[in-house]
């Protein structure tokens, strides 16, 4: 074995490429500081680059190679003796041809520009990673694909070859160099590693990014000094050079990549920007220094660049899950600290310690919501993500109101909220705040503490805390500032009163308990909502019962609130339809086949008092309930109900003006009654109706001022007394017409019972039914108007032939009695008994009247009695009955002889039932003569020859 110093330069160079072969870096340790005259160190990175197996472990020869290239060989080895066998037996010649053969590899690689060659460290690392992995296909052995291959993900097996890692740029590198940590975190939900790849992957590919543009920028001289490029391959080169100047940095990529990724993975970019600095944070393996890769300029301007990054992945998160908002609320801390802003309070903070929008912050109302879009929200000077203290207050507000969002019910992402304060407009807001406190209903919230906390939310996000304090702002800044603040307190009013709030409604909105009632809505527009919820439960009750579902709710509200609106008309308005609704309950009724009643049918209804026909006729013998038929109706004339329709104003009658409609109403529904009665054959009730119920006018309305003398002076106070009272009773067309009705009726029973004596000596109840018939007809002429006389009196006249008949008949029977008692022999005896029939005492009827009275004699009677009294019969049947009061009782058995009253004279004259009638009857005929007094100056033949009805 030679001695080291005496080997020649070509045997030390094939020694050294004998140890390299074999991987024997502890003989080149000792071989090359023995000969540095002889191996140069670009000759041994050659030889190494050549000869060194690429599946050799890195570790073992990198130190080797550092000191190799830098000539400085720190460290202490043991000193070896160098083995020269395999060049003893070489000849000097033969080893100098053996060197010429050995074909040595440069040391840049190329693809790699010029001016890297000058590094020969650089270059040899290069050249070796392409040979590793063109010979092996290990990526483990360069800086960043040594970590993404081996020490982050050992177990990686779809690793990108170094070649085609090489010719990547931008987004695509990014987006493999953080490929693994995004999929180890969509399967085991693994944190820390998106940080760690971002300063440890992502790093040191930037900065080799900005290495080769730096060196990019000097390649001028140098090229020209190695005289490898033309005049016009300089010029081409500087162009591009120009050109790359003017492209964004590559970090930009990493920003791209973290906006896009928020989209989805919200919760992978929060922890990125929790964990990473920024560009400035990177991990370069020692290989150089981390805090002067960057200059100070290029670094503020990154540092300006990743914290709009931050903003831009908040706003770029779709998803609405809570995690999300802690997230963004983490990230606001983040942008706190980065960007020296105060830090953000807690997500759970009271609504009275949330945070309030800046004054600053107003001025980027305006902004278009087109700025939301994902693919805009990185754009220099963004209205809504340039990194400043207004769009920070902004978004803080943003993520407060989803938070407040979110505790409500309604869950929505970050950018949601952010539309719908940009791009909603007021009744698309208005809907979202409906939504809320419909889905707030649904949960049955019974504390009172609870409804406060809500409402206080609803306001914080209408104003955002800026509403000022003395002076109540009609629009407000938050996200539902379009809303008018009215229209929102009635939204929340009226959840409050269905959700049955009632002693929290007063605590709010009564006047004397809130020292801020300027803050509140005014009573009358209280009252409105208040009464709008009573509506709207009684239009969704399926029963009137007051005591069952909405009709109760609606019954409970106005108990509730009706004492703190005392002169309120419209409560007792809804308090009369109640109680009208809640008495039709107890009647079945059925508006459409299959379909109960239900209260909305009367507010549909354009005549709601027509309704108790439908109840009359459904319900057998309901006319005997005539006073709460009379109520219902009576109540629903008060509630108004035809002026609440939608485009018809309410306007309140005057009580004058109430009384006459519900009088009206009344005989209205005595009409019906009447009407139902006969349906049912009930005649006597009918007849008691029309008696006690449709009275005529009172006599003082009646009675004509007294004459002076002559018939000529007593016509004018007669027509000016009719005049009068047709005045009073000119709208009344339902009185005379039930009366009509009942007075034409004719049972349809062969046989007429009845349970009264019968006003003649034979009792028989024809005569009683067609006197009351009779009597009937006069009140239908004392009721009716003019233009309705012939008709009445066409019954009438049938009615007097029906009743001149049974007279005749009557006395036939009665000559047959009398006959029969002046044959019979006194004291002779028989086998029949024949009894001895008393004459009936007559009082106040003479032979004259013992005929059938004609029209014209009633008439011509009853105008002789004028000059006393319009109606002198029924003035005397009223002083007689005085005693009783005005209402007859018309179920007690009296006969029709019965003393009616005394006449003028002041004998005790008495006069037959019959009689009365037929002078009351003259009376109302004679109001619709138009000043004839004289009988014969009317013809009979006037009057209609048929009957109607009857």
């Amino acid at each position: 074995m030679n001695n080291v110093a005496q080997l020649s330069a070509d045997k030390c160079t094939l020694l050294a490429v004998h140890y390299a072969s074999e991987s024997n870096i502890d003989a080149l340790y000792a071989l090359t500081p023995a000969r540095l005259d002889a191996l140069p160190p670009e000759l041994i990175l050659r030889i190494l680059l050549t000869y060194l197996p690429e599946t050799l472990e890195p570790s073992t020869y990198i130190s080797y190679v550092r000191e190799v290239a830098t000539r400085l060989y720190l460290e202490q080895r043991d000193t070896l003796a160098v083995d020269t066998t395999p060049v003893d037996d070489i000849s000097d010649g033969q080893a100098r041809k053996r060197v010429q053969r050995l074909h040595l590899l440069p040391l840049a690689h190329p693809s790699v520009p010029p001016d890297i060659s000058r590094d020969i460290l650089t270059a040899f690392l290069i050249h070796r990673a392409y040979r590793i992995d063109a010979q092996t296909g290990l990526l483990n052995l360069v800086l960043p694909l040594l970590r993404l291959g081996y020490e982050y993900y050992p177990d990686n097996d779809s690793a990108p070859s170094l070649e085609a890692f090489i010719n990547w740029r931008g987004a695509r590198s990014v987006e493999v160099l953080l490929s693994k940590c995004q999929e180890k975190h969509d399967a085991s939900s693994e944190t820390g590693n998106v940080a760690r790849d971002l300063r440890g992957l992502v790093g040191p590919w930037m900065y080799g990014h900005n290495e080769r543009k730096r060196r990019k920028l000097n390649t001028g001289p140098a090229r020209a000094s190695y005289g490898v490029a033309s005049q016009e391959a300089r010029r081409m080169s500087m162009s591009r050079n120009d050109e790359e100047l003017e492209l964004e940095h590559e970090w930009e990529h990493v920003f791209a990549w973290l906006a896009h990724q928020a989209r989805q993975r919200f919760d992978l970019v929060a922890e990125a920007i929790e964990d990473w600095g920024g560009p400035h944070d990177v991990d370069l393996g020692g290989y150089a220094d981390e805090d002067q890769y960057l200059d100070e300029e290029e670094q503020r301007k990154l540092r300006l660049r990743y914290a709009q990054s931050a903003y831009t992945s908040v706003y770029a998160a779709e998803t609405d899950e809570p995690k999300t908002l802690e997230n963004a609320h983490a990230i606001l801390v983040r942008l706190a600290d980065l960007m020296d802003f105060e830090p953000p309070p807690d997500l759970a903070t009271s609504v009275e310690l949330l945070p309030r929008l800046d004054s600053h912050a107003s001025g980027l109302f305006d902004t278009s919501a087109a700025v939301l879009q994902p693919d805009m929200l990185l754009q220099p000077n963004h209205p809504l993500t340039t990194p400043k203290l207004e769009t920070f207050s902004l978004l803080q507000m943003f993520v407060y109101s989803s938070y407040q969002l979110s505790g409500l019910g309604h869950h929505v992402s970050v950018v949601k909220t952010a539309k719908i304060r940009f791009q909603d407009d007021e009744d698309e807001q208005l809907g979202v705040v409906q939504k809320i406190l419909h889905s707030l209903l649904n949960k049955s919230i019974t504390d009172d503490e609870q409804w406060k906390s809500i409402r206080n939310k609803l306001f914080w996000l209408w104003s955002w805390g800026m509403a000022a304090e003395d002076e109540p702002a009609q629009y407000g800044a938050g996200i539902f500032g379009k809303v008018d603040r009215f229209v929102l307190e009635k939204e929340v009013l009226k959840t409050l009163l269905y959700a049955g709030r009632y002693s929290l409604v007063l605590e709010i909105y009564d006047g004397a308990s809130d020292g801020h009632q300027h803050h509140r809505l005014p009573p009358a527009e209280t009252e409105e909502v208040i009464l709008a919820s009573v509506m709207h439960f009684y239009d969704n009750a399926t029963n009137g019962n007051r005591t069952r579902g909405g009709m109760r709710k609606a019954s409970d509200i106005l108990a509730a609130f009706q004492p703190h609106f005392p002169e309120s008309s419209a409560f007792r308005r809804c308090q009369a339809l109640l109680a009208a609704t809640h008495a039709l309950s107890f009647y079945s009724l059925t508006l459409r086949p299959g379909v109960p009643f239900q209260p909305v049918d009367i507010r549909v209804s354009n005549d709601p008092v027509s309704l108790l026909k439908k109840v009359l006729d459904q319900n057998p013998r309901s006319y005997t309930k005539l006073d709460d038929l009379i109520s219902i109706g009576q109540n629903l004339v008060a509630s108004g109900i035809t002026e609440m329709k939608q485009d018809c104003p309410i306007i309140e009658p005057s009580p004058e003006a109430m009384e006459q409609q519900k009088r009206a109403a009344e005989r209205r529904i005595i009409g019906m009654a009447i009407e139902a009665a006969l349906a049912e054959d009930d005649f006597e009730t009918a007849y008691s109706y029309v008696v006690n119920r449709l009275n005529p006018p009172s006599s003082s309305a009646q009675t004509p001022q007294k004459p002076t003398s002559g018939p000529s002076s007593r016509r004018p106070s007669l027509r000016a007394g009719i005049s009068s009272y047709r005045r009073r009773e000119e709208e009344d067309d339902i009185s005379w017409r039930a009366a009509l009705q009942a007075g034409r009726y004719r049972s349809p029973n062969a046989s007429l019972s009845s349970s009264h004596t019968s006003i003649t000596s034979t009792g028989r109840p024809d005569l009683r039914r067609l006197e009351q018939r009779m009597e009937l007809l006069s009140q239908a002429l004392l009721l009716a108007p003019p233009s309705a006389l012939p008709e009445v009196l066409a019954v009438w006249r049938r009615c007097e032939e029906e009743m001149t008949a049974l007279l005749a008949q009557e006395a036939e029977e009665e000559e047959r009695h009398n006959d029969r008692a002046d044959r019979r022999i006194p004291g002779g005896f028989s086998d029949t008994y024949v009894p001895v029939i008393q004459p009936r005492r007559e009082m106040g009827r003479g032979a004259v009247e013992e005929a059938p009275m004609a029209l014209f004699d009633v008439a011509r009677g009853a105008a002789a009695a004028f000059g006393r009294s319009a109606f002198p019969l029924r003035g005397a049947a009223r002083e007689a009955g005085g005693q009783q009061g005005h209402s007859r009782n018309l179920s007690s058995p009296t006969s029709d002889t019965e003393s009616i009253g005394a006449g003028s004279d002041g004998e005790g004259q008495r006069v037959r039932k019959r009689d009365l009638v037929a002078n009351a009857v003259t009376g109302g005929w004679l109001r619709g003569l138009d000043g004839c007094w004289e009988p014969h100056r009317c013809r009979a033949s006037s009057l209609p020859e048929t009957e109607v009805g009857g």
